[in-house]
């Protein structure tokens, strides 16, 4: 059996109410992708790869930092983290957004 994780040690943007913020931003925007997918592409053709794979990314940051998850090597720690997610999460309702 391992030891709960100490959040403290990884910064302020692990306690709860961050975690939740990324879970609750990463809900909705993945939500958003399901029920509405004319926002990243009217058509196939026209799918943007590039900015769509960058939007997956952040979404799934999100949830690996919603769900409180912390890896243990410092590249995924740092790719997983709020540091990353949220920027690349804003960044994709915002460009969302303007597809509406």
């Amino acid at each position: 059996m391992s030891e709960p994780v100490n959040y403290h040690q990884y910064g302020p943007l692990y306690a709860g109410w961050a975690r939740l913020f990324s879970f609750v931003l990463a809900t909705g925007l993945s939500v958003a992708l399901l029920v509405m997918p004319h926002l990243v592409a009217t058509d196939t053709r026209d799918l943007e790869h590039g900015p769509l794979s960058l939007a997956l990314l952040g979404i799934s940051a999100g949830f690996v930092h919603g769900v409180g998850y912390v890896p243990l090597l410092t590249l995924w720690r740092w790719l997983f983290s709020p540091y990353v997610a949220w920027p690349v999460m804003l960044w994709c309702g915002w460009w969302w957004a303007q597809a509406l």
